[in-house]
């Protein structure tokens, strides 16, 4: 243990030493913009560069998601976002019954629990009824980056973003005219990955369009996976202030849950539809600008909890329908040079019901509830510092009222130095399944609440061919929800609190314009840990690309992942994983591609009792249509 603190303190010396280094005081003041790692990012509903935004965010951009080569986005933001750890059953798929509902996890709170809020365009994402985000239904070809906003994001976003929040922003056409491309992918355990992208620009006009199929035979019985999804967004602009955009997007997908090696499982299938819509209406008048959306969310599930060798077929499935519509309005106001003022109104609806006898075992029967909100945001750039504060007002139908406050401070020390500091407030309403489903539910229960510290410092190095960022953070909480016994039986409960705290580093170094090296590192500690949450996680990644040529190679470790997380039972397990990828481009217009994951044949876990697979290989072409 001693050598990983180590390894962070001499990193920092490092920083805060060349930061100590190049100080020199600014005497142009604005006038010369100094750029690191310049991103702009949407934290705020307002652009913003992500040097002086004082909330650590993390983005992962479209070449990384493409390089991939994969269909789903999870993966990919796996290796790129520290912090972050996604849980899976086998080569690929995730399911959303058997303790496998999204498995995402940041700075050790699960979003399986519904802490960690997955958003597409702004739009909260997750079924309902459940509070759980629905991980196969988020597309890697839909989207053109992601922002991951680490600490509670509940200011902007309410309830379900205690840990954070992951803003998938999908693609707009870009280029004139029509722009057509085609993947095709194949490997091993009969895997099949079929994707197909069309945009188009013309005048005012903007459109996307995609689909996407993918299946497996999976690396154990009894494990099969395929999903389709497709997804269309349209955009037209009125004039130079005004635009309208739609979208909507639809995934279906069919799983097998094989059960854990001890206890394996027969028919345990799933059955799963989700579907988001959405409209927006944007205006930008220079000095103010804002937007109104509108959004609609639905699934539809049928699971077949399945039953042991020997034992009886389940006598019914269980089904659920579930729906979410609401409208966010925002607008922004810039005042005077340097300060912008953001003013904003949500109101979520949502419910659904769920079943297994119709009859009998109505757990969820048409439950309707609602949340509104308002909220202000202040931002103030004086010079190299950057501050901003906000609060919102959340109103409940079960809770009424809750004040939401952040503030946070960015200042550049130095022309690649950037320190932040941030304080925000995150909570959680208990979820549908926590208040009425099974004998387990408890209509009592309170909402939880928390309280994140994060202080980041960014640095540029080498005329800023290399960036850095490390984080510490501190996250109180209270009011959890946990179940415990009562009366002979579970049910669920606010037990108390917990702390999390950790480190979380990040590098990116262009070793040469075709060489660059990019890595992420994080230090998680939890006075009272949860399954499917690492002590220690990093990845590095090397990309190199020689004319026609091109490879990735990365290598990820993971260290006391935590399997099954209890007083009398603790499981934890390690390892390393090692991917490559190799391309070349015959034409401008086809590349062939191959891939390889887990290279060193590691035998490893992500969820007690489901053993990944050993070494995979994919390979296929990808041909650009113009």
């Amino acid at each position: 243990m001693k050598r990983y603190f180590s390894l962070i303190f001499n990193i920092f010396l490092f920083i805060m030493g060349t930061y100590a280094r190049q100080y020199v005081p600014d005497t142009i003041g604005n006038s010369t913009n100094y750029n690191l790692d310049e991103v702009i990012v949407t934290g705020t509903r307002v652009p913003v560069s992500r040097n002086i935004f004082p909330v650590p965010v993390s983005v992962v951009q479209r070449g990384m998601i493409e390089q991939s080569e994969e269909i789903n986005l999870m993966p990919v933001l796996a290796k790129h976002v520290p912090g972050l750890f996604i849980t899976s059953r086998g080569i690929t798929g995730y399911g959303v019954s058997g303790g496998a509902a999204g498995g995402i996890n940041l700075r050790g709170l699960s979003g399986g629990s519904g802490r960690v809020l997955i958003l597409i365009d702004g739009h909260p994402q997750y079924a309902t009824i459940f509070g759980h985000p629905v991980a196969d239904a988020y597309i890697a070809s839909d989207a053109q980056r992601v922002e991951v906003s680490h600490g509670a994001a509940s200011i902007l976003y309410g309830s379900n973003a205690m840990g954070g929040a992951i803003n998938i922003i999908t693609r707009e056409a870009q280029e004139k005219g029509n722009h057509m491309s085609v993947r095709l992918m194949g490997g091993s355990y009969g895997t099949q990955r079929y994707s197909l992208t069309d945009s188009y620009r013309k005048g005012k006009l903007s459109a996307v369009l995609s689909g996407n199929y993918e299946k497996t035979d999976g690396h154990r019985k009894n494990i099969s996976f395929d999903m389709w999804a497709g997804y269309a967004k349209l955009g037209y602009e009125f004039s130079d202030q005004w635009r309208v955009t739609g979208n909507v997007n639809i995934a279906h997908a069919n799983s097998q849950n094989p059960g854990t090696i001890n206890s394996p499982l027969l028919d345990a299938t799933a059955d799963v539809l989700r579907g988001m819509s959405g409209l927006s209406f944007e205006n930008n008048y220079g000095r103010t600008n804002g937007a109104m959306n509108f959004y609609y969310n639905w699934g539809n599930h049928k699971i077949n909890d399945g039953h042991t060798p020997g034992a009886n077929p389940q006598a019914f499935l269980f089904r659920s329908t579930d729906y979410m519509g609401g409208v966010n309005i925002y607008q922004s106001v810039h005042p005077f040079t340097g300060n912008t003022v953001t003013g904003g109104f949500d109101v979520k609806l949502y419910g659904g019901n769920a079943y297994r006898n119709p009859e009998t075992e109505k757990f969820v029967d048409h439950i309707k509830l609602n949340e509104v909100a308002g909220y202000l945001f202040v931002q103030q750039k004086i010079g190299p510092c950057m501050a901003n504060a906000g609060i919102r007002l959340e109103n409940h139908k079960l809770y009424g009222n809750e004040w939401v406050p952040q503030v946070g401070l960015s200042y550049r020390a130095a022309t690649q130095t950037h320190l932040k500091f941030s304080v925000s407030k995150g909570f959680r309403a208990p979820n549908m399944r926590e208040l009425y489903m099974y004998m387990i539910a408890n209509e009592n229960l309170l909402p939880e609440r928390s309280m994140s510290y994060d202080f980041t410092v960014s640095q540029g190095l080498l005329e800023n061919h290399m960036t850095t960022e490390l984080t510490f953070y501190y996250i109180t909480g209270d009011n959890i929800i946990t179940p415990i016994q009562v009366d002979g039986h579970q049910q669920n409960m606010n037990v108390g609190d917990f702390t999390n705290k950790g480190i979380e580093f990040t590098l990116k170094y262009n070793i040469i314009n075709d060489l660059q090296l990019h890595g992420n590192y994080s230090y998680l500690h939890m006075d009272k840990p949860i399954a499917g949450a690492p002590r220690h996680k990093a990845y590095a990644g090397l990309t190199y690309k020689a004319g026609r040529f091109s490879l990735d190679l990365g290598a990820q470790v993971i260290n006391k992942l935590y399997l099954i997380a209890e007083k009398e039972d603790v499981q934890t397990d390690s390892f390393t994983l090692v991917d490559a990828r190799v391309s070349y481009k015959v034409r401008e217009w086809i590349d062939f591609f191959m891939k390889g994951d887990n290279l060193l044949a590691q035998k490893y876990q992500t969820m007690a009792g489901y053993p990944m697979p050993r070494t995979t290989f994919m390979g296929g072409v990808s041909i650009n249509l113009y």
